[in-house]
């Protein structure tokens, strides 16, 4: 994994070991949410059309609804090569810092951020964060916003895995 043909690693693909996993699954006030427009929208058509309909539609409409939440919900992983947030990956090598984020400081940080920096905000799932600083001058994005239920967990795995990635001289 992570590997071409040659055995050299290439841009765009996730390393070998993982350090830190984490899906951003939506919170239960909104699936509850999701589940109550279905029901309302069954009710709707139950009333027009007739209760079997009214089921049919309603219960169609939860399941998409439960599919399209579980379906956007990001990962977030590191690993030792890269930090993965969604579809996007930024090696480690390109990391200058990082800082776990309280839900105030995202607050600010949503406000006054940079807008070429790179977002990958989940606020429905969590109001914490960490805020990743690249130091790589051809990359348009100067910094990684990003939502994580575990700051400081994700904190000490980049930490660590940068450190071990220097070590070992991945690239």
């Amino acid at each position: 994994m992570g590997t071409t043909s040659r055995g050299a690693w290439s841009e765009g693909s996730d390393g070998d070991s993982c350090v830190y996993r984490e899906r951003l699954w939506p919170s239960p006030v909104v699936v509850l949410v999701a589940l109550g427009l279905a029901t309302l929208v069954g009710v709707a058509y139950g009333g027009a059309y007739g209760a079997g309909l009214g089921w049919l539609v309603g219960g169609a409409l939860a399941a998409a609804l439960l599919v399209l939440l579980i379906v956007t919900s990001p990962l977030i992983r590191v690993d030792n090569r890269v930090i993965r947030a969604g579809r996007a990956r930024l090696p480690l090598q390109v990391v200058g810092g990082v800082t776990g984020l309280t839900t105030a400081e995202m607050q600010h940080q949503r406000r006054h951020i940079d807008p070429r920096c790179y977002l990958m905000l989940r606020a429905w799932s969590t109001r914490t964060g960490a805020l990743i600083t690249v130091e790589d001058a051809r990359d348009p994005h100067p910094q990684w916003l990003i939502s994580t239920r575990h700051p400081d967990h994700f904190v000490a795995a980049v930490t660590s895995a940068r450190e071990s990635a220097r070590a070992t001289h991945l690239p």
